[in-house]
């Protein structure tokens, strides 16, 4: 392991595009030295000119648990230390979930739920020996609010919220500290790359088709990657994480909702809008 240095180190997974680009554009400006992990080489290509010479990156699959060690090693061993980890890497599925492939809910799950177990089991050594360090999991409003059609989806971000909170519990004494940041609608690329199937939608009078588009139209009608960025930037600079973080007044106001409000009618509501 080299010599610590005093500049602060991150480590953001997804970090090539969306979310995960502006992530990385903001730890930069606020500072860190940012290790950009990506599953191909499109990383360097994504960041401005002025900002691309500032950005380590390293080709990572999240859901290879055995090349996501082999990278962090590296990467502990290059820069000394691991002050904050950011796990944003995620893939999106949609259909009825009776007719959802295997391989597609197994993949949602690899990726977004395995993905990010197996990044923070990697860091947190480091982060021990350290005394200290901060891991924040990119999560969703649909972790509270289980989205038909997308119940993959959901599944994964209420693992991630459980996997944070249980996590931070554990590490609380090792002076480590972990936050879920719940997002609604942002305006991505996401969208287009959603898996779906429509299989079933007659079946379902097609429920699932009109369900989908509206999840989507309202998804590019959303926050920008930059606001969520510029959260998870302003977190980071407080002594403490927040174990859960809403992205937005409006979503703040849902998040309350689903505290004070039984969960049958909530599920109601959910089916008038989505189901």
């Amino acid at each position: 392991m080299t010599e610590k240095t005093e500049q602060k180190i991150a480590i953001v997974t997804g970090a090539s595009k969306g979310i995960g680009l502006e992530i990385t554009k903001a730890l930069i400006r606020d500072g860190y030295l940012v290790y950009g992990l990506a599953r191909s080489d499109a990383g360097s290509k994504a960041m401005p000119g002025d900002l691309a010479e500032k950005v380590l990156w390293r080709k990572c699959d999240v859901s290879d648990s055995e090349n996501v060690h082999m990278v962090f090693e590296e990467i502990v061993n290059d820069a000394g230390k691991v002050d904050v980890l950011v796990c944003n890497a995620g893939i999106g599925i949609s259909g009825a979930a009776e007719f959802v492939t295997e391989t597609d809910y197994k993949a949602q799950t690899e990726v977004n739920f395995n993905g990010a177990v197996s990044c923070a089991q990697a860091v947190i050594p480091a982060m021990r020996q350290a005394g200290r360090g901060k891991i924040v999991f990119i999560s969703s409003l649909a972790a509270i609010f289980p989205l038909p059609f997308q119940g993959f989806y959901s599944a994964t971000k209420a693992a991630l919220n459980a996997f944070s909170d249980s996590l931070g519990i554990e590490l609380k004494p090792f002076g480590i500290e972990t936050s879920a940041v719940m997002l609604n609608d942002v305006k991505t690329d996401f969208t287009e790359n959603r898996r779906k199937t429509a299989i079933g939608d007659d079946i379902y009078e097609g429920r699932i088709e009109a369900s989908v588009s509206k999840m989507e139209k309202s998804e590019q009608n959303g926050m920008t990657p930059e606001q969520v960025a510029h959260t998870v930037s302003s977190i980071l600079k407080r002594k403490h994480l927040p174990p859960h973080k809403i992205v937005g007044f409006s979503n703040e106001i849902l998040g309350f909702l689903f505290r004070i409000l039984p969960t049958g009618i909530l599920l109601k509501l959910l089916k008038m809008i989505y189901g």
